[in-house]
């Protein structure tokens, strides 16, 4: 199969929508036919003073050249992010990169689910990231995870660089969600308006989606893939997340300096495999941004992805969706969103408060006003997200971005919500040539 034929529309189920045990195979199986395959952890600590740390855990494989089915060869990164927040000095992290069962030995199994990865230098200690299932199986309700990290870590800006080690164990009380329509999952990133892309090899032609969904469908994009069977091809994913991990236990120490530990938090665990075409291709390497926020609600026992995505060619698209109790169940044992609003009803919206990095000089909004629309299907939601601490940028691999803790407050369906949520936001890069610090 070509990559475009692999992640697109359908409403026939694959393998991981059939059953529970296909769900499970498809989420703790390599699955190197994909552009890229990734299992996260993410959310926040408490230690046994009161302060609150970020955390973010994460294997992902990648083809090695995109759109180039290599089944062998697969670009596994895999790491650790901490965040101190109450110092506000930004986060440490470090991790893993290679070649998968080649330089990085790469584990995926099921009965029970694990994530192993290692890698280990000449004359350096070796370096873990696992994630595993000790009691349940992965996505049932009540199932125990143990995390474990040991990587090579350091801070932006400073070359130095020490060990920290990471352990987790933590219950799932919600059980996972399929985000996105039909039974396999699938999350629209973009639309098309049918106009040709300008790659530099050559146009690419595209289908109209923007018109029907937005006029016909009322922005509704799953009544429209639902009535037509367009396949959106090579421009989605399938996407799971368990949005109420309740953490046990915990510790942590990095280098000889700092040590903590603590009974309480809460960890958001996210599963996405995506597939590109030529078209993804060229909306994802020219200027493809967004900014998300993955919301945990523990009061009501449910979770919700919002965000907006967006690219010149192919305009913004916005998703909102809500999940956990009260879902109906898919025939894979999943969990169906409850609450999903079209693209007229989201409403994002960065206030004034910006920060500007020292490491990179890219400016970040700090502040988003979120209106939800709601209607006799949908409740109706007024929240505002508040970074927790100014510096929780990541710059990695090349790539700025922020990612971090972001706390919440105002209405759901006319009660009053406050809790956490990750942020992902895309920054606006310096004009002319700055030299950080002086931004």
């Amino acid at each position: 199969m070509d990559f475009g034929s692999i992640a697109a529309f359908s409403t026939t189920a694959l393998a991981q929508g059939e059953d529970c045990t296909g769900f499970r195979s498809f989420l703790s199986t390599g699955l190197p036919q994909y552009d890229s395959q990734s299992f996260e952890f993410f959310g926040h600590l408490v230690d046994g003073q009161g302060a609150t740390n970020s955390i973010a855990l994460m294997s992902q494989g990648n083809t090695v050249i995109p759109g180039l089915q290599v089944l062998w060869l697969t670009m596994e990164e895999s790491g650790l992010i901490f965040n101190r927040l109450s110092l506000n000095q930004g986060p440490t992290f470090g991790g893993i990169d290679g070649l998968a069962d080649i330089s990085v030995p790469t584990t995926i199994s099921y009965q029970p689910w694990n994530i192993h990865v290692e890698q280990q230098d000449t004359g350096d200690p070796e370096q873990i990231v696992d994630m595993r299932v000790v009691s349940g199986a992965i996505g049932a309700v009540g199932s125990v995870y143990e995390l474990t990290v040991s990587v090579e870590t350091g801070m932006a800006g400073s070359s130095a660089r020490e060990w920290t080690t990471l352990s987790v164990r933590a219950k799932d009380v919600t059980g996972i969600i399929q985000w996105g329509y039909g039974p396999n999952g699938f999350f629209p990133l973009w639309m098309f308006d049918g106009d040709p892309l300008p790659a530099s090899g050559g146009a690419i032609p595209t289908t109209d989606q923007r018109t029907p969904i937005m006029n016909q469908y009322g922005g509704d994009i799953g009544a429209y893939l639902e009535a037509t069977g367009d396949p959106m091809t090579g421009q989605g994913s399938h996407y799971y997340s368990m949005p109420l991990v309740e953490v046990e236990e915990w510790s942590v120490q990095i280098g000889s300096t700092y040590v903590a530990s603590g009974t309480e938090g809460l960890l958001f665990f996210d599963n996405l495999t995506e597939t590109y075409n030529d078209a993804a291709q060229y909306v994802v390497g020219h200027g493809y941004e967004w900014t998300e926020f993955s919301v945990q609600l523990p009061d009501s026992l449910q979770g919700m992805l919002i965000a907006t995505t967006g690219q010149q060619e192919v305009g913004q698209l916005h998703y909102a969706m809500l999940g956990g109790a009260g879902s109906s169940q898919s025939a894979n044992g999943t969990l169906q969103p409850t609450a999903n609003w079209p693209q007229g009803a989201i409403h994002i919206t960065p206030t004034s408060n910006t920060w500007t990095s020292p490491h990179s000089c890219y400016v970040y909004h700090l502040e988003y006003e979120v209106q939800l629309d709601g209607s006799s299907a949908r409740p109706a939601a007024d929240l505002v997200f508040s970074a927790t601490a100014s510096d929780q940028e990541l710059n990695a691999l090349n790539r700025a971005v922020y990612e971090g803790l972001f706390s919440y407050s105002g209405t759901l369906g006319g009660e009053a919500v406050s809790g956490y949520a990750w942020g992902e936001i895309q920054g606006v890069p310096p004009t002319g040539n700055p030299v950080p610090p002086n931004c």
